[in-house]
């Protein structure tokens, strides 16, 4: 089986919501970020991937390690993804435009998160946290 690491971001608005993106192809709401490059850190990673996916620049803000998961990658057969999330708690809520292999970019909310169809790294380890408020603290 392979392997695959990842950079993904739980982007707040000041209301709660959380920040899902969908992939060109993919019925699958994911965390905004991805792959680590070759001798980047994570952090550096998930910097990058935000600039490129979002067009959004978080280098200045602060970002905190929430945590790790391993689980079954929902778009890439036979393959582990490994995720490394972070928290970005953002000021004002911001409407974002999908850039690169993105789809779809959307704010859901406690209200509305079922009409989703989440990625297991988001479902798994995400999804439980963010409805009971871990994230709110």
């Amino acid at each position: 089986m392979d392997k695959i690491v990842i950079c993904s971001a739980v982007m707040l608005a000041p209301e709660g919501d959380l920040l899902m993106v969908r992939k060109k192809g993919s019925s699958y709401f994911q965390l905004p970020g991805g792959k680590v490059g070759p001798e980047e850190s994570r952090e550096q990673t998930l910097i990058r991937e935000l600039k490129e996916e979002l067009r959004y620049d978080v280098s200045s803000m602060e970002i905190s390690f929430i945590g790790s998961h391993s689980t079954q990658a929902v778009n890439e057969v036979n393959t582990v993804v490994v995720g490394y999330i972070y928290l970005i708690k953002l000021a004002e809520r911001h409407a974002f435009d999908p850039y690169q292999e993105l789809e779809e970019v959307l704010w859901i909310s406690r209200a509305d998160w079922q009409s989703y169809q989440w990625a297991h790294l988001a479902s798994e380890f995400v999804l439980p946290k963010w409805l009971s408020g871990d994230f709110d603290r």
